[in-house]
């Protein structure tokens, strides 16, 4: 099994959890009837943390737990560590031109295994996450990615709206959004500097707090019956495109 499938239940065990492994915690459910300082203090971290919770019946956390004793909560970790901002910060001083790739609001796990499937075998440099509102990084994931994702360095920021404002302003760095219709088209973008590319979810798109940040808004030619791309397959699209543009050299 693999640590995203083994819950981690009682109170003590997520506070700890959360003190050595904070940014690997996926999600964390609580039981909605059940009070006590410490869940109190759990929840309370939750919400300063921006970390992703649910308050849930205690038949359900009975059934994630696969025991009535979780003290009312049971947290779950991603299928392998994240990695660290500083990562992405390394990748800066070490390229000229990275890309980093947005998956918002990616609900499918298979749709974000071939994301990441996509991200390692076109030459993306990073694929950050957002905290709520995206498929975890769990086993059906890895699976989908084909064993991908040990190869790809992925960061889930607390602050991903903070974190790309200020790769735009301070390292030079292009926001661009994937849409339906109406933008640029990838071959006339230039790949070549610095990008940030954001592509949205199956059914949300790119959310609303990731749109303002979009200087530039990309749209893949379509036949005129189509109605619209898969959301990897626009995402793979779009790398091959800038790989294209880079001389279809990896990293």
């Amino acid at each position: 099994m693999t640590p995203q499938d083994v819950p981690i239940y009682g109170t003590h065990p997520v506070e700890e959890l959360l003190a050595a492994r904070m940014r690997d915690v996926e999600h964390i459910y609580f039981d909605k009837d059940k009070k006590s300082q410490p869940l109190f203090n759990l929840l309370r971290i939750c919400r300063r943390e921006r970390l992703s919770y649910n308050l849930v019946p205690g038949a359900k956390l009975d059934a994630l737990a696969g025991t009535p004793k979780h003290q009312g909560v049971v947290a779950f970790c991603s299928s392998r560590p994240y990695n660290d901002v500083e990562d992405l910060t390394a990748i800066i001083q070490k390229k000229p031109a990275p890309l980093f790739v947005v998956a918002a609001s990616i609900e499918d796990p298979g749709n974000m295994g071939a994301i990441i499937r996509s991200c390692v075998c076109l030459g993306t440099d990073a694929l950050l996450l957002e905290r709520k509102n995206t498929v975890p990084l769990n086993a059906t994931v890895a699976r989908a990615s084909a064993g991908m994702a040990e190869h790809l360095c992925i960061v889930k920021p607390r602050n991903l709206e903070g974190l790309i404002s200020g790769y735009v302003n301070n390292n030079g760095f292009t926001a661009a959004g994937a849409e339906m219709g109406g933008g640029l088209t990838p071959a006339r973008y230039d790949f070549t500097k610095p990008t940030i590319l954001i592509i949205g979810g199956e059914h949300r798109g790119i959310p609303p707090y990731l749109q303002k940040l979009c200087q530039q808004r990309l749209s893949i030619p379509m036949a005129p019956n189509a109605q619209s791309l898969n959301a990897s397959v626009a995402a793979g699209v779009l790398m091959y495109e800038c790989m294209r543009q880079r001389g279809g050299g990896g990293r």
